[in-house]
């Protein structure tokens, strides 16, 4: 499988804890320069390039125009060839949903959208910097189901400061009320240079210790389970042939052209990176330049490592010899003594010749990938 991203850098406002590169209308005149240059970007593809799954992210989409979401699709349908796909989704953030941009994500092929939600609690939301309460969490989910779309994830952050445990399995509990195809539930990162985490290294911020942190994570996990959902990647849980295939492509070490600033490319055991600024982006593109700067040449060595921690964040793991007819390579001669040691420290296991985390070990998986790489 193959996959295109396309990151969209706007938002209404910025989170507190979000680190990925977007612009609020104060501080860009109009996307009108970025979508021209989106469209020479995508026109710069393989022509032979048909991507399995599409996935347009950010930043917030949805923050676009009605117009303005229009015009993208149209550059996409026009450059890309989208006969192979099978998922085309959409962010979203539930305070820029609106049925009219619901209509044009649908004409154009979109068939799976990703709320932001976060929390259903106030709180935290506040805390986060989100633009919507959970009222308007709830009635845009609602929306996208009047509209018809039958594949939705809800994205929700577990651990937030000020919530109890009772607080994280209300929102659980919500979101399981609610029904939706798929939720990610995703631990809060604390990322460098955020206004969040500022706030928690001025002790105006405490976060929950570590084995709250596990134990909120367990106890979601198994409520999750329990309302029908698979868990089938460290953070993510869905409903039955509901996986997120893009993100599936991602952990199964698949490649994807990224188009839009601060977009990954991972194509040929090439890895490049966009530049994270929409002036550059654009003036390079309109001088017809390259939006990136250097390119990383992975090895068959080092791009078989990669994926074998990213096959492992699959809950199920991987078989051994299927690996092996992936990559070239035997799992064990690139890593034997660290999966004896992992396997010993009961953080891997093996079984029937598949090779998976613990359940113990889900929720410390990056440490292992890190012995592991």
């Amino acid at each position: 499988m193959t996959g295109l991203y396309i990151h969209v850098p706007l938002c209404i406002a910025k989170c507190r804890y979000c680190d990925f590169y977007k612009l609020t209308p104060r501080e860009v005149d109009g996307m009108d320069l970025f979508l021209q240059c989106l469209e020479i970007e995508l026109r710069r593809l393989p022509k032979t390039f048909a991507p399995d799954t599409v996935f347009i992210g950010g930043g917030t989409p949805t923050a676009l125009s009605p117009v303005e979401y229009h015009r993208m699709l149209e550059s996409i349908h026009r450059r890309i060839n989208l006969s192979n796909v099978v998922e085309f989704t959409s962010e979203a953030n539930p305070g820029t949903l609106t049925p009219e941009k619901l209509a044009v994500m649908q004409e154009g092929g979109v068939n799976r959208v990703s709320i932001g939600v976060q929390s259903f609690n106030q709180q935290a939301l506040q805390l986060l910097g989100r633009i919507h309460d959970a009222k308007t969490a709830i009635d845009g989910y609602h929306m996208l189901r009047d509209a018809g779309f039958d594949n939705v994830n809800i994205d929700l952050i577990q651990s937030i400061p000020g919530m109890s445990p009772e607080d994280v399995i209300a929102d659980a509990r919500q979101v399981a009320e609610l029904g939706p195809d798929h939720i990610s539930f995703y631990n809060l990162i604390y990322e460098p240079g955020t206004p969040l985490t500022k706030s928690r290294d001025e002790g105006k911020v405490i976060p929950p210790g570590e084995d709250e942190e596990a134990d909120n994570y367990f106890s979601v996990k198994a409520f999750l389970e329990n309302a029908g959902y698979g868990h089938y990647e460290t953070s993510n849980f869905s409903k039955p042939r509901k996986e997120c295939l893009h993100n599936v492509l991602y952990w199964q070490g698949g490649e994807y052209f990224g188009c839009g600033p601060s977009a990954h490319s991972h194509w040929d055991s090439r890895r490049f990176g966009n530049i994270p600024d929409l002036n550059v982006y654009t003036d390079r593109l309109l001088k017809d330049q390259k939006p990136f700067d250097e390119v990383e040449t992975l090895s068959k060595e080092e791009k078989a490592r990669e994926t074998l921690v990213m096959w492992l964040r699959m809950t199920q793991g991987f078989d051994l010899d299927a690996f092996k007819r992936a990559t070239g390579f035997s799992a064990y001669d690139l890593c034997g003594d660290s999966i004896d040691f992992m396997i010993r420290e009961k953080l891997l296991q093996c079984s029937e010749n598949r090779l998976s985390l613990t359940p113990n070990a889900l929720f410390v998986s990056n440490a292992v990938f890190a012995e592991l790489l």
